[in-house]
């Protein structure tokens, strides 16, 4: 079977938006595109290029772009992003990527990538560098979702010598990044220096890289069938924790397969086994009535009432007090939304918009200064013939997770405590 025929038997879908770079392997997906679009009308085809804005040729790559895209009348689209160097300048770009394209791609829009034999064999070392498990040595697969976009990558069994090859007899031109031959870049090191030694000794070396790849994927698969029914009993799908209850109970190899299957859910990366083991010690198996966490990358694992919750690293604000007046809404901190005070004809009403809907709180009218907080130590009364209560003992009842306590905020009139809102209002 020819290249084409090959390429347009796996196109199950009628929309794709094209991540075109304008170098060999994306022109020749362009070209293959709109080669089948020819044979199946139905394909609607748009293409994106990210301008990076990290080459002095970024300009005239977008220009390539938008010639290539003319010649096969493919919409374009062109968008300049800031990469974000903190976490390298490879993680950067990749992130500010798929966030550009998240903002362009229509809902029924598979993104479709080059992704090639040889792209497969440089995953797959760059995971046995990262001491990755069956997880990462499955290295790229057909079908894949990342940062929530559908990916496509039709040309994973083709080699960059039938792709060059492809384009060069339709006379097509292409860029060339001068960053590839930066050997300071893992993935260059291995293309330019490790790899053509291996492909030189063992002539279907990539085939073979392949071939594992998929093994340790299929692996992979097996496991999480097999743990399927143990995980979904201890996952709340709705507030995204795992439960301990059981935790004990399986064995050391089910317990770090069913962590990372639980940080693959959230979509986090993939812990060392150290991480783990160290997450168990500090966290799952610390005493029962500790407030145990472990920092995990840019998040936290923590643990409160046998379920394990993973969480940003939060500010701390209990020394934070914000003024608020009537009819004034205002920006909270550290992303909890906003604070809105209404006035009624009878009470004081205070909205919290965040990202988890809206809360409200039912106010008594004053002339009191009024603040927001976010810590109070003491005791509450929550009703007219209540007793009064240690604030601890109403955050427990409510079953409020230790951390996010200091999260809500706390209306006060001069310094009396009044409102948890959307939680507690205090008499």
């Amino acid at each position: 079977m020819n290249l084409i025929d090959f390429f347009q038997t796996q196109l199950t879908h009628s929309q794709y938006l094209i991540a075109l770079s304008g170098g060999l392997d994306s022109t020749a997906l362009l070209a293959l595109l709109a080669k089948s679009r020819k044979n199946q009308p139905h394909l609607q085809l748009r293409a994106i290029h990210i301008h990076h804005g990290l080459s002095p040729n970024a300009d005239e790559w977008a220009s390539h772009c938008e010639r290539l895209c003319q010649q096969f009348d493919i919409p374009l689209i062109v968008k300049k992003v800031q990469v974000n160097q903190q976490n390298g300048i490879e993680n950067g770009a990749r992130e500010a990527r798929y966030q550009a394209i998240a903002q362009v791609r229509f809902a029924d829009e598979i993104v479709v990538t080059a992704h090639h034999l040889q792209d497969q064999t440089e995953t797959f070392f760059l995971a046995l560098k990262r001491g990755s498990g069956l997880k990462g040595l499955g290295a790229i697969q057909t079908y894949s979702t990342l940062y929530g976009i559908p990916l496509f990558r039709p040309l994973l069994a083709c080699s960059r010598q039938q792709l060059e090859s492809y384009i060069q007899t339709l006379s097509l031109p292409w860029i060339e990044d001068e960053s590839n031959a930066d050997n300071r870049y893992d993935r260059n090191f291995l293309r330019n220096k490790i790899l053509p030694e291996l492909r030189q000794r063992w002539q279907n070396f990539d085939q073979l890289v392949a071939r594992s790849a998929q093994h340790c994927f299929e692996q992979q698969q097996l496991i999480e069938e097999l743990l399927r029914e143990p995980f979904q009993q201890n996952y709340d799908e709705i507030h995204r924790t795992f439960s301990l209850q059981c935790f004990a109970q399986y064995s050391k190899s089910q317990q770090n397969a069913l962590l990372r299957m639980w940080l693959n859910r959230q979509n986090h990366p993939m812990p060392s086994l150290i991480q783990l083991e160290q997450m168990k010690q500090d966290v799952i198996f610390a005493r029962p009535d500790a407030t145990p966490q472990y920092q995990l990358g840019e998040k936290m694992v923590r643990r409160y009432q046998q379920k394990l919750y993973l969480t940003p690293h939060f500010q701390t604000l209990d020394q934070l007090c914000l003024p608020i007046a009537i009819g004034e809404k205002i920006k909270l901190p550290d992303q909890l939304g906003e604070l809105e005070l209404q006035k009624n004809a009878e009470n004081l009403t205070a909205l919290w918009y965040s990202e988890q809907g809206i809360k409200r709180a039912d106010l008594p009218l004053t002339t009191a200064k009024i603040q927001v907080k976010f810590a109070y130590s003491g005791k509450v009364r929550l009703s007219p013939t209540d007793l009064n209560r240690e604030l601890k003992k109403v955050w427990q009842s409510l079953q409020v997770p230790t951390w996010q306590r200091q999260r809500i905020p706390l209306i006060f009139y001069g310094e009396q405590l009044k409102s948890a809102v959307g939680f507690f209002d205090v008499f």
